[in-house]
């Protein structure tokens, strides 16, 4: 994992987001790793600009409300524009059924695909505080989600050509 330290108050930037992308190359390259994950901030600032350039597939996680489906939106117009395969994944989507529906025909329309969604789920927070991810937590109903996304990402990947899965 490859990742900068920010003080208290520190901005973000594109440009230390795209730093942070360069040295992450570096140790997949000398490990011959096929895949580099970045996990880029909300919105479509400069950050996230930072974050997809170059990127073969954008996974794009976002939350069922008239925010989320907006922001949802400008990330979708920002990776057409970009010319990046993106999927999208709706993350708590149980809280408001009606607008993840909206999000995933939205998705659809667009011409792509679905990765999954992610229940709302407490013991993610649980997890988090014993510093455990929800994939290590065993009282988690949101894990199964998180692996139905990852196995739909994986699929999406070796479907295009990007990553040899398995290996």
């Amino acid at each position: 994992m490859v990742h900068a330290r920010l003080g208290v108050a520190g901005q973000n930037s594109g440009k230390l987001v795209s730093i942070v992308r360069v040295n992450a190359r570096r140790p997949a390259e000398e490990r011959g790793l096929d895949l580099v994950i970045v996990d880029g901030s909300p919105g479509i600032g400069c950050p996230v600009i930072a974050s997809i350039a170059g990127a073969d597939l954008v996974l794009a996680v976002t939350e069922p409300t008239l925010s989320g489906l907006h922001d949802f939106q400008r990330v979708a117009e920002l990776t057409r524009h970009f010319g990046i395969r993106t999927l999208v994944c709706v993350n708590k989507w149980d809280l408001n059924p009606k607008v993840c529906a909206r999000i995933e025909t939205d998705a659809r329309e667009r011409g792509l695909a679905v990765a999954g969604r992610v229940r709302y789920d407490r013991a993610v927070t649980e997890a988090q505080v014993l510093e455990k991810s929800v994939v290590e937590y065993p009282r988690s109903e949101a894990t199964g989600d998180v692996r139905a996304v990852w196995a739909s990402v994986q699929k999406h990947l070796a479907t295009f050509g990007l990553v040899q899965i398995g290996r």
